[in-house]
């Protein structure tokens, strides 16, 4: 599962928020530190370990919105930390992958408007805008 998690993962567009001061920040910190403890000790989950911290964090920073403030993220990182420790991985994976197809959203519509202001501006004659 964090293996296959991990390859979804990857191909995500970059949407993380920093790390945001208070509890959920030194809970964040706390966890990432003992997934690394679990890779450099060896216990049963060294093997996984290192996975781990590299889906838990994408999946931990994920800004909810392009808009988003830090005091909304540490709600948010405070959220996925409790699910995290409940193990819903499933949980936390439909989360991020919402927040992902509202990117990919975004990004079609700037895209296409782009298209119809160059299209736009072509009919009007001013090119030099246009090419800008």
């Amino acid at each position: 599962v964090i293996k296959a998690t991990y390859l979804e993962i990857t191909k995500w567009r970059k949407n993380l928020f920093t790390l945001p001061r208070g509890k959920a920040g030194v809970h964040f910190i706390d966890e990432v530190a003992r997934l690394l403890y679990l890779f450099t000790d060896e216990t049963t989950w060294s093997g996984l370990a290192l996975s781990m911290v590299h889906v838990f964090i994408p999946l931990m920073l994920q800004k909810p919105s392009a808009n988003s403030k830090a005091k909304n993220n540490a709600k948010f990182l405070a959220k996925r930390l409790a699910l995290w420790s409940e193990g819903d991985l499933q949980g936390l994976m439909d989360e991020a992958r919402e927040i992902q197809a509202r990117l990919i959203q975004s990004s079609m519509k700037k895209e296409i408007s782009c298209y119809v202001a160059f299209t736009r501006l072509m009919l009007q004659g001013q090119v030099g805008k246009a090419i800008r």
